[in-house]
């Protein structure tokens, strides 16, 4: 035990100065290094961390029965019975983690509700051996979400009502966003010490253009490209410290992803790969540009999970990718467990490109609703790598093609 006298008094004043200093540093916008960034984990404690787990392998979560993160949170939508009976899907085939978008929307209809239902949702994965990374905020997609009725799904268009959080509203106002501290600081706060909560991700894509959608290709209702990235990188700043203030058992990351932010990173990249305690991104390309990103990243020194991968149409397989997850021992979170209302089956270019009917070959998703696995191939793969999953002849539909190469065939 170390005397805390009038030297233990001048180290307290030090501390807290240079957690001060950090933080203006921080909301100024300066660079400040992994050295002296208040609160971050050292890649010691990020890597005893993750080797208590073993391999982390999961997907990103919606129930088939919501078609965005409110659908999923709301009182009236909220379905824990398809919760439970997807994440058994997932337990089938030996997933033992998912990823799961929240909304501050949710939040501030309900507050009481909607902590009632994140403890629901974290009680059936639980009894599921699942433990949950939660995305706090999110910048994909709808630029102008609203409580109540969801929209139902655009027939064949990937993620058709998927929305942001929080809304163009908050993001371009920096008093608004301020409003959102609340929200971040109870949330964590609730569940900071929760052994079923595995990690903090505080901002999915914070700067996604959305350009197909509602960007400058699509409606057009989305911010210009600087002032979505300025605003998102000052709301992102803003959350890394409120998060610290909680000082969760749980690491926090921001996932890179997208350009050159091993060699040139932009601000909110730096941003990103400086404060996460422990490192993530994604990668919807082939094995060797994922394995080019996997050797980049790992000359941080810390931890990776890959929280988004998986896209066929785009050469991301389970058989290309996930034993090169495996073979680095990087998390791996495909995007899509159940075909739903998401529609994540079709492609990105399905805003732009009309499909009738439902693609040969599924971009994305594991199962269909009634657990029907879109490839038995794919589902043994995972069951085979995780080492943890059982057979799933049960729920195989009778006279269904099961095989992926029989259906690239068709």
């Amino acid at each position: 035990m170390i005397s805390r006298g009038c030297n233990g008094a001048k180290l307290d004043i030090m501390k807290r100065y240079v957690s001060i200093l950090s933080t203006i540093l921080l909301l100024c916008g300066h660079h400040v290094s992994a050295e002296t960034v208040a609160g971050r984990w050292t890649p010691e404690q990020a890597q005893a961390w993750y080797n208590s787990h073993s391999w982390l392998v999961g997907a990103n979560f919606v129930p088939s029965t919501a078609i965005n993160q409110l659908e999923m949170w709301q009182s009236d939508t909220f379905d824990p019975a398809t919760i439970d009976r997807e994440l058994g899907y997932a337990q089938s085939i030996g997933m033992n983690t998912m990823r799961v978008f929240l909304h501050d929307i949710a939040w501030r209809e309900d507050p009481d509700g909607f902590y009632s239902r994140v403890d629901k949702y974290l009680e059936i994965a639980d009894r599921h051996g699942i433990k949950t990374l939660f995305v706090v905020f999110d910048g994909v997609w709808n630029p102008y979400p609203e409580a109540g009725k969801q929209p139902r799904p655009v027939p064949g268009r990937h993620n058709s009502g998927w929305v942001q959080s929080p809304g163009r509203e908050y993001l371009e106002d920096p008093a608004k966003q301020d409003e959102l501290k609340p929200y971040v600081v109870g949330l964590m706060t609730r569940y900071k010490n929760d052994p079923r909560v595995l990690a903090w991700d505080l901002f999915n894509e914070p700067d996604n253009p959305n350009r197909q959608a509602y960007g400058q290709e699509g409606n057009k209702t989305e911010l210009p490209e600087a002032d979505k990235a300025k605003f998102a990188t000052q709301l992102l700043r803003k959350t890394f410290i409120w998060a610290r203030e909680v000082q969760p058992s749980q690491p926090l990351t921001v996932g890179v992803w997208l350009g050159d932010y091993l060699n040139h990173p932009t601000e909110l990249q730096s941003l990103c790969l400086e404060q996460s305690d422990v490192i993530s991104f994604h990668c919807y390309d082939a094995p060797p540009e994922m394995q080019n990103r996997i050797e980049g990243l790992k000359k941080l020194g810390r931890p990776i999970l890959c929280t988004e991968y998986m896209a066929r149409g785009n050469n991301s397989t389970f058989q290309g990718i996930l034993p090169l997850l495996k073979k680095y021992n990087v998390a791996a979170y495909n995007w899509g467990l159940v075909n739903g209302k998401s529609q994540t089956i079709y492609p990105w270019d399905s805003w732009v490109k009309h499909y009738s009917s439902e693609p040969t070959i599924w971009f994305h998703d594991i199962f269909r609703a009634d657990g029907t696995p879109f490839s038995t191939e794919e589902v043994q793969l995972i069951r085979d790598l995780s080492g943890r999953g059982k057979g799933l002849s049960a729920n195989q539909a009778p006279g269904q093609p099961n095989s992926l190469a029989a259906r690239k065939q068709e």
